[in-house]
C-alpha cells in the first residue's frame, strides 16, 4: 500500500512539474509577446531604445525555451508509460515540445544573432532607411521571421498544455 502510495505522490509530482514548466515557458511567452515588445516600443522615448529592450528579453525567453525544451522532453520519455494517453497523442506531444524547442534554437542561434548583426551593421537606425533598402527589407523579413517562430512555439505551447492537462486528469 505504501509502494503505491508513493508512486502515486511520484505522478503528483511529475504532473505538477510538467504542467509548472509549460506554464512558465508559455507564460513568458505570451508576456513578451503581449506586454513587453508592444509596451516598450509604446512607451519609451526612440524606437532604438524599444529594439534594445525587446532584443535583451527575447533573449531571456530563448534561454528559457531551451533549458525547459528538454526538461520536458525527458519527462515525456521517462513517463511514458505511466501516461494513459495513446501512443498517437503521446507521440504528438513530443514532437510538438521539439517544435517548440527547435523554433527556440532558431531564434536563439540564427534570427536573433543576424538581427543583431545587421542593426549593427547598419549607421544610425533601422527606421533611417529607405523602405527600399536591401538591409532593412532583410531586417523586416528577419522580424517576421521572429514572430513566426514564436508564434509557432505559443501555439504548439497551448496545445502541449492541453493535452498534458488531459492525459493527467485521465488516470
Amino acid at each position: 500500500m505504501a509502494s503505491v502510495a508513493r508512486l502515486g505522490l511520484a505522478h503528483q509530482i511529475a504532473a505538477f512539474l510538467e504542467v509548472l514548466l509549460i506554464a512558465v515557458w508559455l507564460g513568458s511567452m505570451m508576456f513578451f509577446s503581449f506586454a513587453v515588445a508592444p509596451s516598450a516600443f509604446a512607451v519609451l522615448p526612440t524606437r532604438e531604445l524599444a529594439g534594445a529592450v525587446v532584443t535583451s528579453t527575447i533573449a531571456k525567453v530563448e534561454v528559457l525555451g531551451l533549458i525547459i525544451g528538454p526538461l520536458l522532453i525527458l519527462l515525456q520519455v521517462a513517463g511514458w508509460r505511466a501516461r494513459r494517453a495513446s501512443a498517437m497523442t503521446k507521440a504528438v506531444r513530443l514532437v510538438l515540445i521539439g517544435v517548440m524547442t527547435s523554433a527556440a534554437a532558431l531564434s536563439r542561434f540564427w534570427i536573433s544573432p543576424t538581427m543583431i548583426e545587421l542593426r549593427a551593421s547598419i549607421s544610425g537606425s533601422i527606421d533611417d532607411l529607405a523602405i527600399t533598402d536591401p538591409l532593412r527589407i532583410h531586417f523586416n523579413e528577419l522580424h517576421q521571421y521572429s514572430v513566426a517562430a514564436m508564434s509557432v512555439a505559443l501555439f504548439a505551447a497551448l496545445a502541449v498544455l492541453f493535452l498534458t492537462v488531459r492525459s493527467w486528469l485521465k488516470r
